[in-house]
């Protein structure tokens, strides 16, 4: 169980005061008072100024990929102190989905081996009995690099040009679906309402970063009406803050449902990596922005 409940939104009623208490909760607790005491600061609760502390925690330097985080080497017992207090902070969501039902089922995107363990956690989601009426993997046109194109050869899967392709290949294999049946510049789709989205980018020449990737979804592939519940499927660190965009973007703009899971052991031992403190770091800063922001909202 995570120590601090992300914060609700149901379908057709977002209870504001109760989403203000979780943000609230969270950024005044104790573990983040003393992670950010730890680093030199004191921020007292306030998002403003806990937002604008944060950046001593900006790794890629506002613009890199994840996988370019500045890492740096702590000595061992403070590392293990800060992966303590981070700990303390829940980033990784509820262990399960809490309805046997949804409407649509969102699985976000990112590198190669991100787009195949959401996905190989979301086809055992719906093998034991979870349902939704439509499916849909989010990626952008993000051109893979070396890395990833050397990952998805050594995983035999070939014609993986960008994200957007690397989760249409995920959904191949763990769906076993065939051609598409339709298919445009930003849109992939196969019978039974399967989907993959190639989101176009609000701040070109920047790729669509997550924020994108759900307002393409709604704009693209399917508008998602109040009485409607909507699940994002994603893993830790990152569910606190996708969860909160997801709020402020499809909730609050909307009216449906927001509920927000990260995948599981099994899918973390085939398909995960050990993350690195300032890895770990850079995401407390995601998600105490995308927080604020969602406080604002």
């Amino acid at each position: 169980m995570e120590p601090f409940p992300l914060p609700p939104c149901e379908p057709g009623f977002q209870d504001l005061d109760a989403v203000a208490a979780a943000v609230e909760a969270w950024a005044r607790c104790d573990a983040m008072a003393e992670l950010v005491a730890e680093f030199g600061g004191d921020a007292r609760g306030d998002l403003d100024r806990l937002a604008d502390f944060s950046a001593v925690w900006d790794y890629r330097a506002g613009v890199r990929e994840r996988f370019d985080t500045e890492r740096i080497d702590f000595e061992p017992e403070r590392d293990a102190r800060v992966r303590d207090l981070m700990h303390g902070l829940g980033m990784g969501g509820p262990p399960a989905p809490r309805h046997a039902r949804y409407d649509h089922v969102l699985v976000l995107g990112g590198g190669i081996r991100v787009a195949l363990g959401r996905t190989d956690y979301t086809a055992r989601l719906l093998a034991a009995g979870t349902t939704t009426r439509t499916l849909t993997g989010l990626g952008s046109h993000r051109y893979r690099d070396d890395r990833e194109f050397r990952e998805a050869e050594r995983l035999g899967l070939p014609g993986v040009e960008t994200e957007a392709d690397m989760m249409a290949a995920a959904f191949t294999k763990f769906f076993a679906l065939g051609a598409p049946t339709r298919v445009n510049e930003h849109h992939r789709a196969w019978a039974g309402e399967r989907h993959v989205l190639a989101a176009p980018s609000t701040r070109p020449p920047l790729r669509a970063n997550t924020a994108d990737t759900l307002i393409g979804w709604a704009e693209i592939v399917h508008e998602p009406k109040p009485d409607e519940r909507v699940l994002l499927v994603t893993n830790a660190p990152y569910v606190r803050h996708q969860h909160c965009d997801a709020i402020r973007l499809l909730g609050s703009r909307y009216g449906c449902g927001i509920e927000t899971v990260g995948y599981d052991d099994a899918a973390t031992a085939a398909w995960g990596r050990p993350l690195s403190t300032t890895e770990l770091l850079q995401e407390v800063r995601s998600s105490i922005l995308a927080m604020r922001n969602l406080h604002r909202r």
